[in-house]
């Protein structure tokens, strides 16, 4: 973790986020169990999202359809871009200093991260997945620091 990366609350669905057995997801019955992230910019652009006090990145295992990851990485499978959504439109975040509390699209190649469209209708951990089906992968960031 950087002194320059933000500290910030993901949310997806509405439901918190944060790490169970290594794979990223949404806790919609345990607010409590969501993590906090650090969100740093990385070479090349894009930023990385990483538990606050570890080296463990969200990464993306591929390109098909597939939960995202939660381990250690430094490489272009844990470079994430980030959009805003305002009423006036979407922009792209090239500065964390841009980074503000909001509505936000997390991408990587094109490709949305996001919770599925359809899920059981159960309180259990939700997977969130690199490709998501979702038409709307919105996000809530609630920046912290």
């Amino acid at each position: 973790m950087s002194e320059h990366d933000r500290i910030v609350k993901l949310y997806a669905k509405g439901a918190p986020v944060g790490v169970h057995e290594g794979r990223l997801v949404g806790f919609p019955a345990d607010r409590n169990r969501t993590a906090e992230w650090a969100v740093g910019a990385a070479d090349g652009g894009g930023f990385r999202l990483t538990v606050k006090g570890t080296e463990d990145s969200v990464t993306a295992p591929g390109t098909d359809r597939a939960q995202a990851l939660v381990r250690p990485d430094s490489g272009p499978a844990s470079v994430w871009r980030l959009q805003r959504i305002t009423p006036d439109g979407v922009t792209t975040v090239t500065d964390l200093a841009a980074l503000g509390t909001g509505t936000y699209v997390i991408t990587q190649n094109g490709l949305a991260l996001g919770r599925g469209l359809f899920e059981e209708p159960t309180l259990t951990p939700k997977p969130v997945v690199i490709r998501t089906d979702d038409r709307e992968p919105h996000w809530t960031v609630e920046v912290l620091v």
